[in-house]
């Protein structure tokens, strides 16, 4: 009897892409999240203060402008800013994920309007229980974990061949 062929992928080793790189990945797929008025990879320079990617959410009835770096002057509107966080690491556990929230929107600060928070690892339901309430006491209004798996089926959409 003959056998069939299957393909089996296995996981995508993202702890093995250097820090900024995988920090660049995330950056690049956030671009189809939502129409950007700016989406700045800040955490290039080092001290990034818990941001790696900040993005500024273009409004309904804002005039965007495509591959423009210049031109207007005025500075994004705070309304709609974006933290973006990336860990490379094999394992977030809830008390090392309130360290990075803490890092990223500290509790005296006022929140952003989103914020991702993205890592090559899984999330386990007790760390994903703990993100969601840390953010609504927060009062961060969009949030997001990307996890391992959700990094995966996003490279592995069409659009991104």
């Amino acid at each position: 009897m003959p056998t069939n062929t299957t393909r089996t992928l296995n996981p995508l080793p993202f702890e093995h892409l250097e820090p900024r790189r995988f920090e660049d990945m995330v950056r690049q797929l956030a671009y189809d999240f939502r129409v950007w008025k700016t989406l700045e990879a800040t955490g290039r320079a080092g001290s990034d203060e818990g941001m790696d990617i900040r993005g500024f959410e273009a409004l309904p009835g804002d005039d965007v402008e495509t591959g423009d770096e210049g031109g207007n002057d005025d500075p994004p509107s705070a309304d709609r800013m974006w933290i973006i966080q990336c860990k490379r690491e094999k394992e977030i556990g809830p008390t090392k994920l309130l360290q990075y929230i803490n890092e990223s929107i500290p509790e005296d600060k006022t929140p952003p309007h989103g914020f991702i928070l993205s890592a090559a690892c899984v999330f386990s339901l007790k760390s994903r229980n703990k993100f969601r309430s840390e953010m609504v006491k927060r009062g961060v209004r969009e949030f997001f974990l990307w996890d391992r798996s959700d990094i995966e089926d996003m490279l592995f959409l069409p659009k991104n061949d």
